[in-house]
């Protein structure tokens, strides 16, 4: 079972109140890139959000995100 509040990539909470009505939660608030969007596995697409560190990290420096959480899942 996928827990939407555990980032897909680095399994930290997330901190995202979408599901609650009326909320002002942070991610209505910044811009995921399309192309961090499609790094997600299709088992967590629409399913999980995206913590906003994780964000951060891609939108500073991709490769970094990249070889944190893409690169070494496959190698591990």
């Amino acid at each position: 079972m996928i827990d939407s509040k555990i980032c897909p990539f680095c399994k930290k909470t997330n901190g995202c109140q979408a599901d609650i009505p009326n909320n002002d939660c942070w991610c209505n608030h910044i811009k995921v890139p399309l192309e961090l969007r499609e790094l997600i596995t299709e088992e967590f697409r629409m399913k999980a959000c995206i913590c906003r560190e994780c964000i951060e990290l891609f939108i500073k420096d991709r490769n970094c995100f990249i070889d944190k959480y893409i690169i070494n899942k496959i190698i591990n």
